[in-house]
C-alpha cells in the first residue's frame, strides 16, 4: 500500500467494515490491523468510541460562529469601502480572535457583498448624506 493513503483519516466505510468484522465476524484486532493497514490504537479507539456513542462516524464540525458573522457584516454596512485588512484590526479588538483577510472576504461574499456592490451602497450612501444636508440647509433660511 503507498505510505500517503496510510497517514490519512480512513473514510467511514472503513471504520464500518472493520467494526462489523471485529463484532459480527470475531476477528482479533492484530488481524484487523493488518488487514485495514492501521495501527491497533487506531482499531481501539474506533471500538472506544463506538461503545461510548453508538455511533462510528467522526464527528461532524461545529457550527460556525454567526456573532463574528454578523459582527463583520454590520460593520462592512458602517465602513463600506475600507480594505480587507482594515477590518482585521477592529474585530480582534472585538472578539479577541484573530481573522484572517481570507476569511473576510469569504464571509463577505457568502453574502453576495462584491466589492462593487459594496462600492454602489457607499454611493447612494453618500448622496442620502448630501440630501440630507441639503434639505437641512433649506430649513435654516
Amino acid at each position: 500500500m503507498e505510505v500517503a493513503a496510510t497517514r490519512q483519516h480512513a473514510h467511514q466505510n472503513t471504520a464500518y467494515h472493520c467494526l462489523l468484522a471485529y463484532y459480527k465476524l470475531g476477528y482479533f484486532k492484530q488481524h484487523l490491523a493488518h488487514v485495514f493497514n492501521k495501527s491497533e490504537r487506531t482499531l481501539s479507539n474506533w471500538i472506544k468510541t463506538y461503545e461510548q456513542t453508538g455511533v462510528f462516524q467522526r464527528a461532524k464540525r461545529t457550527s460556525e460562529r454567526t456573532f463574528s458573522r454578523t459582527w463583520l457584516l454590520s460593520y462592512y454596512s458602517d465602513h463600506p469601502l475600507a480594505y480587507l485588512d482594515k477590518y482585521q484590526a477592529p474585530f480582534t479588538r472585538a472578539h479577541h480572535i484573530a481573522i484572517s483577510k481570507t476569511s473576510v472576504w469569504r464571509i463577505i461574499h457568502e453574502e453576495g457583498l462584491t466589492w462593487k456592490v459594496l462600492e454602489r451602497r457607499a454611493m447612494h450612501i453618500k448622496e442620502k448624506d448630501v440630501f440630507r444636508f441639503v434639505e437641512e440647509l433649506s430649513y435654516v433660511d
